[in-house]
């Protein structure tokens, strides 16, 4: 089965249609008062099982179990994650530094505020982010400081960042290349720790915007990180004093360092890749806060693993594996993009979903805020009705190849067949320009499948196994013995290195070779100029790089500035040469990357046939 016809599975479920009664997950809209005004960009719950969310217009609303709101704070700016002591004394993110604001007299409001800890550069660029925030057992508090955007690539003249009053140190020079984010500001793009009696650590660097903090119930730090310069994807990321994470930017900070001896290479070998990559496209955009189930059982089979949103429609799933002594692991659509599959009913999955937290009811509620040219508004709470939906509930690593389990039982027939499972791998470029395309791909082949006697594992034995490669699972032609399909035939495995402990430099990632340049993929057999050829090479590049944003339909997000080429007939009235411009210098301010680097002429011209065809008009008269 092609990659593009995998894809059109995955979004359209169409074969879910078949089943006909909803089993699985249900979405409730969460409704708060007018006032909170929503932009929810924390969420998380006192001991006594209040709810608590911080906006990103500086405010932080309690709702009790009984369901009353009130205001506890306003004032702040832009916070971005929270932790709660009690009803009284709520700790918070803020740009400028950590923050406990508390309750002195009861009367439900904050009325001290006391700064913890903010030894970190700061002025009035917009993109200046404090993300947190998560305290282990010793009581020290962890988050991750972003860098700041230029709105631009910073080599171009018009792109240079105003002097704006500032806290800190400045250093403006570019370590190698100029990029859209940068680190001019001392700790910028660093992890942090503030210790329980206010010191600040600098931890590891090489983040770009290290969205969603998290603590494994282990008190492991992880963290994800935002697709764009030096980061091809998403992913989650294993966080651990002294790491280099990617981006070039923040290592100017280290003490000692000396940039003109830093070249590319160093930095790539010293590169600690994702623990876990979430691919661009398929598994959304610009993901948020990790979340472990620890629910018992109340949230399904999923025990044990981890929830988080996407800004677009998309809620993930992801699985760490512990391999050679470093964390890996597997990734798997779980909610979104489609608004009534089978398996789940109630609300249609808002989109802006960076912030997600368990609640003491056993559900997954999730914080929306628009903004960052998309998303939408709103507060979200998805709960498992007690019904198996069919998924593969974990994807691990052995010797061989990989050790499949799942939900509900398959039949034996459908485990028997070889053609039933296909495996693909790729890898990204290590480079400082904005994403990467898939390179190095090729077809894995399944010799053997050993299925366990109760259909709910089979270990799949490769041809071949190695590492530094991300593995994607397609298995749409899967059925239980119910005859039911998965609900989600996808999934991906980060295989930096094999149970050997044998490793590829730079993980999933390599340098460019010589002779190679580190942009789109030059114009091959599936850019050729035969109609059937255009359709196929645009109907994959659309569904790897533009659904997540602009949805199957054509139609985009909601209430966001991405185009919706449907309704609006503005959108697809400009010329070929127009629109692959657009395509190829993206828009920094609607949050679309410049695929000129990821995508090469044909492929542009492919996609925009591709949207044409099923969208819109044809080329509107004009220069080409």
């Amino acid at each position: 089965m092609s990659r593009s016809l995998r894809f059109a599975l995955f979004v359209s479920i169409a074969a879910f249609t078949t089943l006909t009664a909803s089993a699985g997950y249900r979405v409730e809209n969460v409704k708060y008062p007018a006032e909170l005004r929503g932009g929810i960009s924390a969420v998380t719950f006192t001991p006594g099982g209040t709810l608590v969310v911080a906006t990103r217009y500086g405010e932080i609303w309690m709702r009790s179990p009984a369901g009353a709101w009130h205001l506890f704070a306003r004032g702040l700016n832009e916070p971005m994650g929270v932790v709660a002591d009690s009803e009284k004394i709520i700790y918070v993110a803020h740009r400028p530094e950590l923050l406990r604001c508390t309750d002195t007299d009861g009367d439900g409001k904050a009325d001290t505020f006391d700064a913890i800890g903010g030894s970190f550069g700061l002025s009035q660029n917009y993109h200046e982010f404090f993300f947190g925030l998560r305290r282990d057992k010793a009581g020290n508090f962890y988050g991750a400081i972003s860098l700041e955007s230029t709105g631009a690539n910073s080599n171009d003249p018009s792109a240079v960042v105003p002097v704006t009053p500032q806290r800190g140190e400045r250093r403006a020079a570019n370590l190698l290349e100029g990029t859209f984010h940068r680190s001019d500001l001392e700790w910028r793009g660093w992890a942090i720790e503030i210790t329980a009696d206010g010191k600040f650590v600098p931890l590891a660097n090489g983040f770009r915007q290290p969205c969603g903090i998290g603590l494994s119930p282990e008190g492991e730090f992880f963290t994800t990180d935002n697709q764009g310069d030096y980061k091809p994807s998403c992913g989650l990321l294993h966080v651990a004093a002294g790491d280099f994470h990617g981006h070039a930017s923040s290592v100017k900070w280290e003490p000692g360092i000396d940039p003109a001896k830093i070249t590319t290479e160093m930095l790539w070998k010293r590169y600690k890749p994702d623990a876990i990559v979430f691919p661009h496209g398929p598994m959304g955009v610009s993901s948020g806060e990790p979340t472990w189930d620890q629910t018992g059982g109340e949230f399904g089979p999923f025990g044990g693993q981890i929830f988080l949103g996407d800004f677009t429609k998309l809620v993930i799933r992801a699985s760490l594996d512990r391999v050679a002594g470093a964390w890996q692991g597997a990734c798997f659509p779980f909610l979104g993009r489609v608004d009534n599959p089978a398996y789940v009913s109630g609300d249609k999955l808002g989109a802006g979903s960076v912030r997600s937290q368990f609640g003491p009811d056993g559900a997954l509620y999730l914080g929306e805020t628009g903004g960052w040219g998309g998303g939408s508004d709103g507060l979200q709470r998805v709960v498992w009705d007690g019904k198996l939906t069919p998924e593969v509930r974990d994807m691990k690593l052995t010797a061989r190849g990989f050790a499949l389990t799942f939900t509900k039982p398959m039949s034996a027939a459908s485990l028997a067949k070889l053609e039933n499972f296909e495996l693909n791998r790729f890898k990204y470029f290590y480079h400082w320009k904005y994403g990467s395309p898939w390179i190095d791909e090729a077809k894995v082949a399944v010799k053997e499948v050993r299925p366990s006697a109760d259909g709910l594992a089979a270990e799949l034995i490769l041809t071949d196994l190695q590492p530094g490669f991300i593995y994607e699972l397609s298995v749409p032609a899967l059925r239980t013995t119910d005859n039911e399909p998965l609900a989600n035939p996808l999934g991906y495995y980060t295989a930096n290195r094999l149970v050997t402990g044998e490793i590829a430099p730079g993980g999933y990632t390599r340098l460019a070779r010589p002779d190679e340049a580190s942009l789109g993929a030059k114009d091959g057999p599936e850019v050729a100029k035969t109609p059937d050829a255009i359709a196929a090479a645009g109907e994959k590049v659309y569904r790897l790089f533009c659904v997540a944003c602009h949805q199957p339909d054509g139609r985009g997000l909601p209430g966001s500035q991405v185009a919706n080429f449907v309704e609006d007939k503005t959108r697809l009235a400009k010329t070929d040469a127009l629109l692959i411009q657009t395509i190829s210098n993206g828009s920094e301010a609607k949050g679309m990357p410049a695929f000129g680097v990821l995508l090469s002429p044909g492929q542009r011209r492919a996609v925009l046939a591709y949207i044409r065809a099923n969208f819109g008009a044809k080329d509107a008269d004009g220069p080409k």
